[in-house]
């Protein structure tokens, strides 16, 4: 099945709507964030009904995300007086949305818009506006991006056709390794971790406001996904994560690519989740088990809370199963 720009979230919708019954929401000060008034001209239900909101992470550092559905990805907003950047962006259709609550976090009349976009990694919910912004903004990603989003994705795993993005849309700036941006008076560290939720996911470190957005090589309280088919791996999200938890202050706030807002506590027990249950799954493997026997068997129940409607405890076990 080919899904359309348009379609694409109905197909996906109905696993992520589950997100907003799994504690999707704002860690830190406890406060409530602080919603967004409903935009009325999105073609979608779906669309209609989910509220976006924001709220301060740290610094000069907000996050916005989808409150009470699935809008796309945790996003990170830096203003100052510079302007505004942002890491990541939304799905498709929840442009205006997100042009609306960034208009209401600049800090004054006269700082300017959206002057930077940078994507973690190239899956259409951390990129499904950058056609929207990407004529007034310098778009930012890893050498990977640009040619992924340049041409269909097809995600196997979830029977799924995703349209190319127009030349707008795609990357200004790549980079191989790490690159540095200094905004609003902080400097900020782009660095990419290869081979571990796709080929060319990065992460974003705000130096000043100790936050740090790790994109999708972060689901917090949830199976990640790992798209097989564009360069993921599970022993280099196993890999990737031991390094941010060495390289990185004790006190970091981190922004997941899904999930809550998280410390590197959280952090910690989803790389004891990553190793334990990819453990499982390879000693059953080299004991000559098939996948489906595997899926029956399933994993040690401390993780079952983790099984979500779009990576499910089969769907996980599957994951790691094709990645060793």
């Amino acid at each position: 099945m080919k899904l359309t720009a348009n379609n694409v979230l109905i197909a996906f919708i109905i696993g992520l709507l589950l997100i907003s019954n799994m504690g999707l929401v704002f860690a830190g000060t406890g406060s409530a964030p602080d919603p967004l008034t409903i935009d009325t001209d999105h073609t979608h239900a779906q669309k209609k009904s989910v509220t976006i909101g924001h709220k301060m992470v740290g610094g000069n550092i907000s996050v916005v995300m989808g409150l009470d559905g699935f809008a796309g990805g945790n996003v990170a907003v830096s203003s100052g007086l510079d302007g505004l950047l942002i890491v990541d962006d939304m799905l498709q259709g929840f442009e205006h949305k997100l042009e609306n609550i960034l208009s209401a976090l600049k800090k004054c009349e006269d700082c300017g818009n959206l002057k930077y976009l940078i994507n973690t990694h190239g899956h259409f919910d951390h990129t499904g506006t950058n056609e929207y912004f990407g004529s007034n903004t310098v778009l930012i990603a890893h050498e990977a991006v640009p040619s992924l989003l340049a041409a269909e994705q097809e995600l196997k795993a979830f029977n799924m056709v995703i349209p190319a993005t127009r030349p707008v849309g795609l990357p200004d700036i790549t980079f191989t390794n790490k690159s540095y941006i200094y905004f609003n008076g902080e400097e900020i560290k782009l660095t990419h971790y290869p081979n571990s939720h796709t080929s060319g996911d990065i992460i974003v470190y705000f130096k000043q406001s100790g936050v740090l957005h790790l994109g999708d090589l972060f689901f917090n309280g949830m199976f990640p996904f790992i798209d097989l088919e564009h360069g993921g791996n599970i022993k280099g999200m196993i890999s990737s994560t031991e390094k941010i938890l060495e390289h990185y202050p004790a006190d970091t706030k981190i922004i997941p690519g899904h999930g809550a807002v998280a410390n590197m506590i959280d952090l910690r027990l989803y790389l004891q989740m990553l190793k334990e249950t990819s453990r499982e799954v390879e000693k059953s493997k080299k004991a000559g088990m098939s996948l489906e026997s595997i899926q029956n068997q399933g994993l040690d129940k401390r993780w079952s809370s983790w099984s979500w409607k779009f990576v499910s405890t089969e769907t996980w076990i599957a994951l790691i199963y094709n990645s060793l």
